[in-house]
């Protein structure tokens, strides 16, 4: 899968910087060179020299081209994870939450890492804005009505024909419109699992999904997620041989927190083992849209032969979080949790699955995504970059391919939720490590967001976080 071309050439520029062949003070490359030597656009190559000037590595001078102003810093190791298997668990992650301080939305007086959603500065406002007139100048006032339960027909054929885009062959039928991914996960539990039930999850996990599952009265195994390599299909096999697992749920792309993408392999021989131990697999594929690279990822769906592989997804992280437009492929369930999704709230809002439609069937959504993906990655590198920097040493940051959050793990004397109250103290929040997991591991790690557009505010906010984690020591 190769990524994108202007991040490719900046790459080897970076090498160039790094291993002095283009020592500090010294002039790049002019674009028409770069232009000429990779055989690529004028454009792409100034987004490649752009790149590295946001990191801070080199600056345009006028009449000058571009000089090297610094090399990059070291690249840091992976955050370590747990390695072995919980056993099974009652959840009481409620009690974890409890610690934390969650933000207030809207609170400008603070700048937050917590939340994992776009700010707005970064989501199509206007294409929104029309999408909504749009939908709301039918005349027949179907927008004022309630919808199916399943959704709209249209947009859940829209959603369909993207599957093809991740090596699947959905149809309008296999979607269910919900509010929300979390939704989606929740009914797909519902019905697959009794209280009492146990479902495998991969740890570090979402705190939301896990408190999903404390509401259904689930009992947890949680499944260690190494950073680099994922989970263990072999191990995941073994605890289903071992104890009676009603369901597992597993994201396929960019794991939230850690950043975790599941190799190709890994997926196959997951549908493959759902498919033939009739063991449900949940599939949260949330961020399968916010890639880097150039093509989207497949997911554990994608391998799906017989329906026992759920998967769900959203529109919360890439285009309108208000909007609360989610969605699930349920395999051979669909009929159970359609009407579960009836008697919960009859059906998703119809004025924002209208205007989710017009984003999709006019191609605003994916023009929108292009230049999203790029921004994120962006600012993702910029973050671990600034992290590198301000942060104690020993200081672990993971390197996801996807998605618009990094998992951070801090020198061990540093307690994730003393970090958040003093760094609230400062207006700024994080996520502590505890939250996403039901065991309470993670004590020493945070999740930064970076969802925010960069400016210095966003950069002296990291550098303090910095300096209070060295404070902490």
């Amino acid at each position: 899968m190769n990524t994108f071309q202007y991040i490719s050439i900046a790459g080897k520029l970076e090498r160039l910087i790094n291993n002095n062949t283009y020592p500090v003070g010294d002039k790049l490359p002019s674009l028409r060179t770069v232009h000429e030597q990779y055989q690529v656009s004028i454009g792409t190559a100034l987004k490649a020299f752009t790149l590295l000037a946001d990191k801070g590595l080199i600056a345009g001078r006028e009449k000058s081209g571009y000089v090297v102003l610094r090399k990059s810093v070291a690249q840091h190791p992976l955050p370590q994870g747990v390695s072995t298997v919980s056993g099974i668990r009652e959840i009481t992650v409620s009690k974890t939450l409890r610690k934390a301080t969650f933000p207030a939305p809207g609170n400008t007086a603070f700048i937050s890492f917590f939340g994992a959603t776009p700010d707005t500065s970064l989501l199509p406002f206007n294409a929104i804005r029309r999408s909504l007139q749009q939908a709301s100048r039918d005349l027949t006032g179907m927008h004022l009505q309630y919808e199916t339960a399943a959704g709209h027909p249209l947009l859940r054929q829209e959603i369909a024909r993207r599957s093809f885009r991740w090596n699947s062959q959905l149809s309008a039928d296999d979607i269910i419109i919900t509010n929300g991914a979390l939704e989606a996960i929740h009914l797909c539990l519902r019905a697959v699992t009794q209280a009492g039930d146990t479902v495998v999850v991969a740890t570090p996990s979402y705190f939301g999904v896990l408190q999903g599952l404390e509401q259904l009265k689930l009992n947890i195994i949680e499944l260690p997620c190494d950073s680099a390599a994922g989970i263990d299909t072999a191990q995941l096999a073994h605890i289903c041989s071992k104890f009676p697992v009603a369901a597992c749920v597993l994201i396929s792309n960019f794991n939230n927190p850690n950043g975790v993408q599941l190799q190709e392999d890994k997926k196959e021989a997951i549908a493959r083992f759902a498919n033939r131990q009739k063991i449900p697999v949940i599939d949260d594929d949330i961020y399968g849209d916010l890639h880097f690279d150039t093509q989207r990822p497949t997911n554990i769906k994608s391998y799906d032969t017989n329906g026992w592989v759920m998967l769900c997804s959203s529109f919360s992280k890439t285009v309108a979080p208000g909007y609360r437009i989610g969605w699930c492929a349920p395999g051979r369930f669909t009929e159970q949790v359609s009407k579960l999704k009836a008697v919960t709230n009859i059906a998703t809002t119809s004025i924002v699955q209208l205007s989710m439609l017009e984003l999709l069937s006019t191609g605003a959504y994916d023009r929108h995504l292009r230049k999203l993906r790029v921004t994120l990655h962006k600012l993702v590198l910029l973050t671990t970059q600034a992290i590198a920097t301000h942060f104690p040493a020993g200081t672990r940051i993971s390197r996801p391919q996807g998605g618009l959050v990094l998992w951070v793990e801090l020198p061990a004397s540093i307690n994730a939720f003393r970090l958040q109250q003093e760094a609230l103290a400062k207006h700024i929040d994080i996520a502590p490590g505890p939250l996403f997991s039901n065991s309470g591991d993670y004590r020493n790690y945070i999740r930064i967001s970076c969802n925010h557009a960069w400016n210095r505010r966003v950069q002296q906010a990291l550098k303090e976080l910095g300096r209070i984690a060295h404070e902490l020591m």
